[in-house]
């Protein structure tokens, strides 16, 4: 396969899963008024049946295909999108009413993850009403929301999901998201500009065979299936047990990595080996680059929950942005050691909702060299060795260069100093079994002890606009809750990650998710710098979040 453009991301979508969804029409996410200003979408949420490497499977999607059509904007932009769904009435009837279980399944709302806009999980948007309810779109329902884009906000690669509680898990990983650009001055860097781009969306895609369809595969569990994939009840350690409502150690009976609609990937689970999944290689893309050709990716970790540490054989990385961010100057990664082939180091680590921005020069030497993801084994579930895509360097010379400075992002510079911090907070991330706050899950999955509260906001956990805060995040060691590491986000605003495991970062890291690993600690830093309302942080490992690992924050005015 040649490379992939923006302008062909749509058009062919490498091999991607399309098709005609069965209850009403795809509509084309185009603005209806081009412009730099006054850009208007539709996303029309809604049922696909298609197949998936002879698989047979029933998907959520917006606009008829998986990923979704890819969004472009920029700074200073007024943003409309009209959310229609289209998605069939679910019948609710066993739910229990907690809203720390997977429920309303077909109901759902709109999250542009990672740009610096009002918050906009809440009804109404931008409201500061603590018992406010998130939005629900229900079947047949429809919303339109409306953005103001900041002239500062930094030029990068986001993206957009459903972020209705109980129900996120389940529409993302059976196709419910998209990529979003936002563009700016960092594009008209020569060298960048002068560079084919190329955007790598990665998602995952979980079924389980439907009990009323023969030969379909679904994503529609009862209130605890999303543990409870294989119908047998088992402990963590392996040994059963006799808990209400039956608990799995797994994940969904079968599952598909793809890559911009591709799947390259295929993994089965069963009760024996309930931490180790049985992989097998699909056939991944390829994409032809000439010797001394400079190309820009743009990739996506939309998993929902696979953490990925990525390498390019036989190729440096020159970082430029992590998370719609770029730093000061490109962050060149050293190429790998060919030797290592699975459990290797990583250029980079990109946990679920990271996104990462890099240049590739195409190595003089011509040949055939893979975007791979390392073996690993920071979560509860391992993850395998993934042969992502394949790079074939061939054709005659195109010695291009590569850029030394970028532009610095006015929203995040100068950089918080020590001397501005007004709170410092701290934020554990844990888990307990058998559950004991969520008996219906079987685990507890908590923030500070807690599960989530969607109608209420703590009084510690109010701050104001102008304030800057510290944050310690932790994920204790097994013995205390902490199974597996878990990625941290928050919305409104990006943060400056100031240490990872006790070690410094380089200055000007911005991200709006950074991965905590088991027994370490992340202090990150933020200004609260301009929208009010009610928000969010989470986990980002979507069953995590929907079964109770968030809570709500609220910004107010500046006091006084």
């Amino acid at each position: 396969m040649s490379g992939l453009t923006r302008r062909g991301f749509l058009a062919t979508a490498g091999g991607a899963i399309m098709g005609v969804a069965p209850a009403g029409p795809a509509i084309a996410c185009t603005p209806r008024r081009p412009g730099p200003i006054d850009r208007e979408w539709v996303l029309d949420v809604a049922w696909l049946e298609t197949a998936i490497a002879g698989t047979r499977a029933r998907l959520r999607t917006y606009n008829g295909g998986v990923p979704g059509p890819l969004l472009e904007a920029r700074p200073g932009d007024t943003v409309r999108v009209l959310l229609r769904n289209h998605l069939t009435p679910y019948d609710s009837s066993a739910w229990s009413g907690d809203h720390n279980v997977p429920h309303l399944l077909n109901t759902t709302n709109l999250h542009l993850h990672g740009l610096e806009i009002v918050p906009h999980l809440f009804e109404p948007v931008g409201t500061a009403d603590p018992g406010a309810a998130m939005i629900a779109i229900p079947p047949g329902g429809e919303k339109e929301y409306v953005f103001r884009i900041p002239e500062d906000q930094p030029p990068g690669f986001f993206w957009y999901h459903p972020h209705h509680h109980g129900s996120t898990a389940v529409q993302a990983v059976s196709g419910m998201a998209g990529g979003l650009i936002v563009r700016g001055e960092l594009d008209e860097v020569p060298e960048i500009k002068a560079a084919r781009e190329i955007v790598l969306a990665l998602q995952d895609i979980g079924l389980f065979r439907s009990e009323t369809e023969p030969d379909l595969w679904i994503y529609e569990p009862r209130q605890n299936a999303i543990w409870d994939t294989l119908k047998s009840t088992v402990r963590m350690d392996g040994r059963p047990t006799d808990l209400k409502g039956g608990f799995t150690i797994g994940d969904y009976q079968r599952r598909y990595y793809l890559v911009n609609g591709r799947p390259y990937f295929h993994e089965e689970h069963n009760a024996h080996t309930p931490t180790e999944p049985i992989g097998r290689p699909l056939g991944p893309p390829r994409y032809s680059f000439r010797p001394g050709e400079v190309v820009r990716f743009r990739i996506l970790n939309g998993n929902s929950d696979n953490l990925m540490p990525l390498a390019v054989e036989g190729h440096e990385i020159h970082l430029l942005a992590l998370d719609g961010v770029n730093f000061p100057a490109p962050r060149t990664i050293p190429a790998p050691d060919a030797s290592s082939a699975g459990e290797g180091a990583a250029q980079l680590l990109l946990a679920p909702a990271n996104r990462a921005e890099f240049l590739i020069k195409a190595n003089a030497r011509r040949g055939v060299y893979r975007l791979v993801q390392r073996a690993q084994r920071q979560q509860f579930l391992h993850s395998a060795f993934k042969t992502i895509a394949g790079f074939v360097v061939e054709g005659a010379p195109k010695d291009m260069a590569l850029p030394t400075t970028l532009p610095i992002p006015r929203r995040h510079y100068p950089l918080i100093e020590e001397r501005e911090i007004t709170k410092r907070r701290s934020v554990t991330l844990s888990a307990r079994f058998p559950g004991q706050l969520n008996p219906v899950i079987g685990m507890d999955l908590m923030v500070n002890g807690t599960l989530y509260d969607e109608r209420s906001v703590a009084d510690d956990w109010i701050t104001d606009v102008g304030s800057v805060e510290e944050w310690h995040l932790r994920v204790p060691d097994e013995a205390h809750g902490g199974n597996e590491g878990h990625p941290f986000h928050i919305h409104v605003n990006s943060f400056e990650v100031h240490s990872v495991g006790g070690a410094p970062q380089p200055a000007g890291t911005l991200q709006d998710t950074i991965w905590v690993a088991q027994n370490s600690d992340v202090i990150i830093r933020m200004k609260f710098r301009e929208w009010r309302g009610k928000s969010v942080f989470h986990c980002h490992i979507l069953p995590h979040e929907d079964t109770g690992m968030m809570r709500n924050f609220l910004i107010r005015p500046p006091q006084g």
